[in-house]
């Protein structure tokens, strides 16, 4: 689990999020409780303490040396996006790669009718878009900020400069790649073949895996999911994860407080998740 990391990465930002019912600013940067973009270059210890620990936590690129790292840190910049923000839009240029430093990303598609389908989000503590950087084909999803978001970004040219000092350093990339394009295949055999129980149960393992905290009642989410976003995850209605998470919630295979989920019997959940119920 990465929560003692994931604290590191936001003390270091040092980000004062407002009160949930602030208003958000219209335009301009002067009302905002943060500097919304800071050079590379002018980073200060802790920062790129934080963006270190985003490349060494993944055990795909746990192995790139410190200078390489630092030298990205010299040459990208950091940047804060507001709740719902559009970063990359689907198809369009997606030339840097990002390191998610607070708040999140939603990937995602959307379609004519306006109907939305998200694919993933991308949490702190992960290095995302090598796939658009290296193939230059733009983005794959819109890419919007999930809640106030910090990213520190490395331009392409940046990325292939090290690549080039460093050849070793591509077999991290791909070995990264492999791993979610076989968790992505992954969720595609269970979308096909699981029925709506099994799959809302394999979501909440999944985001247990990577930000729960063991607490005496269970495993608690230290994320907020709302059931809007739990749906577009799971591509189903808000109705639905409503009843269904009332009914792990009866059945005490979870408990559910102000948005906040705990996993009360990990095992009652895994055997959901593998249909064995």
């Amino acid at each position: 689990m990465r929560v003692d990391i994931m604290s590191e990465i936001s003390e270091a930002i040092e980000i004062r999020r407002p009160p949930a019912h602030a208003p958000r600013p219209s335009s301009g940067h002067a009302a905002l409780p943060f500097q919304p973009q800071r050079a590379g270059r002018a980073l200060d210890a802790r920062t790129r303490r934080a963006i270190h620990a985003a490349f060494t936590a993944n055990p795909c690129l746990r192995n790139w040396p410190a200078e390489s790292i630092d030298g990205l840190c010299d040459a990208g910049y950091l940047k804060t996006w507001l709740n719902g923000e559009l970063i990359f839009a689907r198809h369009g240029p997606c030339d840097d790669i990002q390191v998610v430093l607070s708040g999140a990303i939603e990937m995602s598609w959307t379609n004519a009718a306006g109907a939305r389908a998200v694919a993933v989000y991308m949490w702190p503590n992960e290095v995302i878009n090598f796939i658009p950087v290296i193939d230059g084909g733009g983005s794959m999803h819109d890419q919007r900020a999930h809640g106030l978001t910090t990213l520190f970004h490395i331009s392409r040219d940046a990325l292939f400069a090290q690549f080039e000092r460093e050849p070793a350093l591509l077999r991290g990339v791909l070995e990264l790649i492999c791993v979610r394009s076989r968790a992505l295949h992954r969720r595609i055999g269970r979308t096909a073949l699981s029925g709506f129980r099994a799959r809302l149960a394999d979501q909440l393992l999944t985001l247990a895996e990577w930000h729960g905290q063991p607490t005496p009642r269970g495993i608690e989410l230290t994320i907020r999911l709302s059931q809007e976003d739990l749906a577009s995850l799971l591509v189903a209605s808000r109705q639905s994860v409503n009843k269904e998470l009332r009914r792990l919630v009866r059945e005490r295979i979870i408990d559910s407080q102000y948005s906040r989920l705990t996993i009360l019997d990990l095992d009652g959940l895994r055997a959901i998740s593998d249909g064995e119920e």
